[in-house]
């Protein structure tokens, strides 16, 4: 059986170029984890799953008695620390396809539907702008490329991201327990939103515990540390303390996109998600007057995506 699979994957290897290939094995690590998994951690890249993941790191080092700065790996680490919950991590296919669907949309996720969910969104249109600079500055891709001409209408942008979250809008209602937690209201109440991921998967924790992995995930905190090449994880740079766009803890706003865009081009993106993104979100106009109008222009404390 096994000999069947491998040939039947080399045989489809040779009709894939590498992105496809990529997805290809990504579906079948995806359909054996997330059936498996304890929970689910999903979100569209630079949604903030990073910072959610290393609050939930952050209870364990604690327990455990191992350095603050160590991030683990909740499918790795296991081997060595029973005790650690095996959450799947994933951005279900969005972050090897570079924007293509490439396993079809019509795909149902039913490796999904026993396991608790939580899925972290973001406005797209700062998930636009934070992966712009993810391709450009971290990847070195997308030379020549202008900053609203990938938002717009580039592969991966803006119209990616609200086909992604608009798919998982119409699946989560199949998963039997699942959570939606936004980036902003993570941001603007850490402690409460936080605790309740805690919560959600039944984890057992003082509330001293939940204040320490917050406080431990602050802005200033992260950004040092990174800076500083502190961080255990390899997807926090190193090395990059002259480019704060190189970083992963980047920058400190919501509705950061202002300061990239003219008003009118600003007026046009939000038109866009306002008429597409599924409003299972709250992402329309009233989110745009409650969080964007008072935070255009202040320095916040914006974490890792």
């Amino acid at each position: 059986m096994a000999i069947c699979r491998g040939l039947m994957y080399l045989l489809i290897r040779t009709r894939l170029d590498e992105a496809e290939t990529a997805a290809y094995k990504l579906r079948t690590r995806q359909l054996v984890a997330a059936s498996s998994a304890d929970g689910i951690i999903l979100s569209y890249p630079k949604s903030g799953r990073t910072w959610v993941e290393t609050m939930l790191s952050h209870l364990y080092t604690r327990r455990f008695g191992l350095a603050k700065t160590r991030v683990l790996d909740f499918q790795e680490d296991r081997t060595q620390f029973t005790e650690l919950p095996f959450f799947f991590f994933t951005h279900d296919y969005a972050h090897v396809t570079g924007g293509r669907w490439l396993i079809p949309m019509r795909r149902r996720r039913r490796h999904f539907r026993v396991t608790p969910t939580v899925m972290i969104v973001r406005d797209p249109i700062d998930i636009a702008v934070s992966m712009y600079f993810q391709l450009t500055r971290r990847e070195g891709h997308l030379n020549g490329i202008d900053l609203y001409d990938f938002v717009k209408s580039g592969q991966g942008g803006l119209v990616t991201i609200v086909e992604f979250m608009n798919f998982w809008a119409r699946e989560l209602p199949s998963i039997h327990r699942h959570l939606i937690i936004r980036y902003e209201d993570l941001f603007t109440s850490p402690l409460e939103k936080f605790g309740e991921i805690v919560h959600f998967f039944g984890l057992e924790f003082d509330p001293e515990d939940v204040q320490a992995a917050v406080e431990f995930a602050r802005f200033e905190n992260l950004q040092e540390l990174e800076k500083a090449g502190e961080l255990s994880d390899w997807r926090f740079s190193a090395g990059a303390e002259n480019d704060e766009d190189h970083l992963k803890v980047r920058r400190g706003k919501i509705g950061g996109y202002h300061d990239y865009f003219s008003g009118e081009q600003c007026a046009d993106l939000e038109k866009f998600v306002n008429a597409t993104l599924d409003p299972v979100y709250g992402y329309g106009r009233a989110f745009r007057v409650e969080f964007c109008a008072g935070m255009v222009g202040l320095e916040g404390l914006e974490p890792p995506t």
